[in-house]
């Protein structure tokens, strides 16, 4: 079934082959129609609203904190902390850590070698001024977490081990609950879900992870909107490292105290749009079949795509040449040729693709590579789109 229907920028754009969804997605007419409506019919603040519109807005807010709950299998939807997208997950959970004391000099945090900036930067600032280690932990000759370098490197000084569940340059699932059988009791574990919740599903509990970010502009929804999931035995522990508004219980003029769970956690006006929009971005998935439509979709433009790479010689993939275990993310590199060239080039023909080093400059410099382009898949992309892209690159 091809998707594209229902996504108004194809109608718009008849032209446009888009392959940067890794990127950020585009968005279907029922996200985009329910935010035009929330607008017009219900926005107004939330909390402490007694009027039938604020009312509305606060059920709303709440039922979109309730189908992620839901999708991640997590038992209270009070768990799901809104951030205004990923990178502030992070650096609102470094903070709190180091606000809370959770780290001393010479403790260590376990990251992999795969990561977006994202995960790294908020870390190598805790490094700065905590004097604590960062380490990583190495893929294999297929692009996998190498789990025996995980093993030798999980020392009693790892207090917090954080992980993408899959990269954003080579489109590899890495087997996470493997590292969350592993880890001990004395150690937080952190899941980066920002490219694996758009394409399958997410489960907190066979994870066995202790906190799990992702954005929701990924997943069809609009941006500035970011989910920051924590057990709640941590965030009830934890004082949020920035408080204000609706984040606190009583203030005096010389002490506050925080609110309950959610909002201890939310500080300032949240954003009531992105909510509904991620709520109605779910709905969307769930009317179309849900995460196992979008693998059944994904699948074969995946095994087409690798087939049909094969045809440019001068081409090389950044990441496994298998099917299995991946999503339809490519990073390739053009003998000779800068990415960027590449993907302007591609652009003058309507392709839109991503070029540089993805925000993964430690793993570029792994795999000795430069920069690369990289060709990414969604729902509403289909075998035409991918005989348009090597129409044009075989020609580069």
């Amino acid at each position: 079934m091809n998707f594209k229907k229902d996504f108004p920028i194809f109608k718009n754009n008849p032209d446009l082959i888009f392959l940067d969804s890794t990127a950020s997605s585009q968005k279907p007419a029922y996200v985009i129609d329910s935010i035009k409506d929330f607008l017009e019919n219900s926005y107004a603040n939330i909390h402490r609203g007694m009027y039938d519109i604020s009312i509305e807005a606060e059920r709303l807010y709440d039922e979109s904190k309730k189908i992620i709950a839901k999708y991640l299998n997590v038992d209270d939807f009070r768990e799901v902390i809104y951030t205004f997208n990923t990178t502030y997950a992070v650096n609102l959970l470094a903070l709190t850590l180091k606000k809370n004391n959770f780290f001393k000099k010479g403790d260590k945090i376990l990251l992999s070698i795969t990561e977006h900036h994202a995960n790294i930067v908020p870390w190598l600032m805790l490094k700065q001024e905590l004097g604590i280690e960062i380490d990583f932990v190495n893929i294999t000759e297929n692009f996998d977490l190498d789990f025996d370098d995980f093993e030798k490197k999980y020392d009693s000084k790892v207090k917090l081990i954080s992980l993408t569940q899959v990269s954003n340059v080579t489109g590899q699932i890495f087997d996470l609950e493997k590292i969350g059988k592993a880890k001990r009791e004395d150690t937080i574990f952190v899941v980066d879900a920002s490219q694996s919740i758009p394409h399958f599903s997410v489960d907190v509990k066979k994870l066995n992870c202790d906190f799990l970010f992702f954005t929701g502009h990924k997943i069809l929804a609009d941006s500035g909107i970011g989910i920051l999931w924590g057990k709640k035995e941590y965030l009830e522990k934890f004082t949020p490292a920035i408080s204000g508004g609706g984040a606190i219980g009583e203030v005096t003029c010389s002490s506050y105290t925080d609110a309950k769970l959610p909002n201890k956690f939310e500080a300032g006006t949240p954003n009531m749009t992105g909510a509904v929009s991620l709520l109605r971005a779910f709905e969307y998935i769930e009317s179309i079949g849900g995460f196992e439509k979008i693998e059944e979709i994904e699948k074969p433009l995946i095994e087409y795509f690798l087939e049909r790479l094969k045809e440019l010689k001068n081409v090389k993939l950044i990441g496994s040449n298998s099917s299995e275990n991946r999503v339809g993310v490519f990073s390739l590199v053009f003998e000779g040729i800068h990415s960027h060239d590449v993907a302007e080039t591609l652009a003058e023909h309507n392709i839109a693709v991503r070029s540089g080093k993805h925000c993964a400059h430690p793993f570029y410099s792994l795999v000795g590579e430069g920069n690369s382009v990289r060709v990414s898949f969604y729902i509403y992309n289909t075998k035409e789109d991918i005989d348009k892209f090597f129409e044009v690159a075989k020609n580069i």
